[in-house]
């Protein structure tokens, strides 16, 4: 027996000295984990800056040569210099404009002059004003709309503005709910006094304690009566026109649930930076809280949804919003600047480093999004963007057939192959090389020791018909198409397509594809600029965030490029593949992606997969106006209108900068 007791004292100690070790461990793990953090942030600010200054030196080349150009022109022999110092830098700005896909410098953004001029132009005006709000005294639907506006401290002067900008409606059935959160700045109460007077529709509620944002929030939720509710910040204005573009739009759609339009920010020096958003994306949304402003949302949606929630305060519109899309998918956008997000020193409108608890909130609230769906996997912080990264695990890895076209440019599909096969990290996958046409010595050398399954296609060079052929002839139940000048960088990017692909609302996957000089070839397919469809950020550094982030985040497109394109074998088949009769050589990849979306399928591009493309190196690219024609007949309607890009953009340019 006391042996048993000594054996067991022994355990025991034992046990808890490796308890100790074990914690120890843990806390070296968590202090390691926070210095990786660090490091990570660290790094960004660092290759941004190194970004900033490598385009700077590029811009500053270009500048150069121009002006040697110009030094030789014919205007400067004929006594036109004399007016050089005022029409250079205007006229090297548009050509940096024209080549780069950039207005200035390395953002497409609108200066803060170009687009308040071009919000002047298209603003309503006082007359257009009242005329709307004739023409609203006659809908067959009037909603009450009930403004939620929490507020605790704010500027006088701004909570001012603030509930002018609703009483300036020119929608009248509106109530408008301030919810004091205890404030004790003696201003903010006097304007709140004052103001709630003014207006029987103005109800002032406050609260003994201040319980934060959602606690004011879902008391105003409680008294409100509208069917429509509408989220307005306390120090943020609204367009005159706002409510009455939301009432205009339920004269037809009647059955929509949440309505979302585009803003912008108000600084001191004007109104600037526009959010020109696309219609709903739900990838891009799964990145950013894009929808952001000016919300209404169907008062029974909100009830059912159970509100606000505190534990999400600094985000907590992204939690509802993210409950709400749970409930609903009817979601509609006014693509119109309808509401003005004030930007001070301690908004998060100056920048996600104001309110870092705030980012943390969202990210909290996009991962129990996905426990709520179902969906394992796990949202990261892209710290270069600032934006969310969700990471969804593969259920199953299926196998991929990766179908490759060959000519004779057999050096390209050589590097192409080597590239899949020694940096790929999928595992299950097959390389299927489809010869067309290959006749040379070289390529016959080449096939004869290929390890990988040979095809042959006799016929013309017909694109469309050469991939259903492959497809035919294989059983892999995803497909990659894959043109023979691409090149593999990095081993996550057959995964990360795949974790999407997976989706059963996902018809195609597109990558983020690179010239060799590191600036982007595709990020998505824009249509209806530059005639039928556009690379989105074409030319683009590689590692720009884009206007709103949007080159460097998962989001939706209504295209993206056959040279590679992953997608299901059921899904393909379903919308009948590629049309190699009307469509042999250009656009089928256009094609393919439309039929999926009027189906039902989402497309998605995902820049974590990168790739290098060294486009056209093996077949000179054309367009025959014959299959342009099909194209503008059969997809009229999608050209006219991306549903991916603002109609308020460039239709000269797919960079997503503003259409001056």
């Amino acid at each position: 027996m006391g042996s048993t007791e000594e054996d067991f004292a022994a355990k025991e100690a034992n046990f808890a000295r490796l308890q100790s070790q074990v914690d120890q461990l843990q806390r070296a793990l968590r202090a390691r984990t926070t210095e990786l953090d660090q490091a990570d942030r660290h790094i960004a600010r660092l290759e941004e800056s190194l970004l900033r200054l490598k385009q700077a030196k590029r811009e500053l080349q270009e500048l150069k040569r121009e002006r040697r150009a110009l030094r030789s022109s014919p205007e400067r022999r004929i006594g036109q210099v004399l007016l050089a110092p005022y029409r250079l830098p205007q006229r090297l700005f548009r050509e940096i404009r024209k080549r780069f896909g950039l207005p200035y410098g390395l953002s497409s953004e609108p200066s803060k002059t170009e687009y308040q001029a071009w919000l002047e132009r298209h603003r309503v005006s006082p007359a257009q004003a009242c005329s709307m709000r004739e023409e609203s005294r006659i809908f067959s639907y009037r909603p009450l709309i009930s403004i939620v506006t929490p507020v605790f401290n704010t500027q006088g002067a701004w909570l001012e503005e603030a509930i002018d900008s609703v009483l300036a409606q020119a929608y009248e059935n509106w109530e408008l709910i301030l919810v004091d959160d205890a404030s004790t700045n003696p201003e903010t109460l006097e304007v709140l006094s004052r103001q709630s007077s003014r207006d029987a529709r103005i109800r002032l509620i406050r609260l003994e304690q201040n319980g934060g944002i959602s606690v004011a929030s879902n008391r105003s939720l409680a008294e409100a009566q509208g069917e429509w509710i509408g989220l307005l910040d306390h120090d943020d204005l609204l367009e005159p026109d706002a409510l009455f573009q939301t009432a205009k739009l339920l004269q037809t759609l009647s059955d929509v649930d949440l309505i979302y339009s585009d803003e912008d920010k108000l600084t001191d020096e004007g109104f600037a930076a526009p959010m020109l958003k696309p219609d709903w994306s739900p990838d891009f949304f799964m990145a950013c809280n894009y929808l952001c402003h000016f919300i209404t949302v169907r008062r029974e949606v909100v009830l059912q949804i159970g509100g606000f929630s505190s534990k999400f305060d600094g985000s907590q519109d992204y939690d509802l919003l993210l409950r709400a899309i749970e409930w609903t998918d009817r979601i509609h956008h006014i693509p119109r600047v309808l509401y003005h997000w004030r930007r001070s020193a301690t908004s998060s409108s100056s920048g996600l480093r104001q309110k870092p608890g705030q980012f943390e909130a969202g990210r909290r609230a996009v991962d129990e999004h996905l426990q709520r769906k179902g969906i394992r996997g796990h949202v990261a912080i892209d710290w270069r963007t600032h934006a969310y990264w969700v990471k969804r695990e593969l259920t199953e890895v299926k196998r991929i057939s990766i179908i490759i076209a060959a000519h004779n440019r057999i050096e390209l599909l050589a590097r192409c192959i080597d590239s899949i096969t020694t940096r790929t990290a999928y595992p299950n996958y097959e390389i299927v090389v489809v010869g067309n046409g290959s006749r040379s010595e070289e390529a016959r050398a080449y096939f004869s020791r290929c390890r990988h399954r040979l095809l042959y296609y006799e016929g013309p060079f017909n694109y469309s018909a050469i991939n259903n052929f492959a497809v035919e002839q294989t059983e892999g139940p995803w497909l990659l198409f894959l043109n023979n000048d691409i090149e593999v960088i990095d081993g996550e990017w057959l995964s990360t397509m795949a974790e999407h692909v997976q989706r059963p609302e996902v018809g195609a996957v597109g990558a983020r594809l690179l010239y060799p000089n590191n600036t982007i070839q595709h990020a998505g397919v824009v249509l209806g600029v530059g005639g039928i469809a556009t690379h989105a950020f074409r030319g683009f550094p590689a590692e720009d965030p884009g206007v709103c982030r949007q080159l460097q985040v998962t989001r939706n497109y209504s295209c993206v490029t056959g040279a590679c394109l992953l997608t299901r074998r059921d899904v393909f088949m379903e919308v009948g593949g590629f049309d190699e009769e009307r469509l042999p050589v250009t656009f089928a990849d256009i094609d393919l992606c439309l039929k999926m979306r009027r189906a039902g399928y989402l497309i998605v591009y995902t820049p974590f997969a990168r790739l290098y493309h060294h486009e056209s190196a093996s077949r000179r690219r054309t367009v025959e106006p014959l299959e342009s024609d099909v194209i503008r007949q059969r997809w009229a309607g999608v050209l006219e209108r991306d549903p991916y890009y603002n109609p308020n953009l460039s239709r000269e340019r797919a960079d997503f900068s503003l259409g001056i």
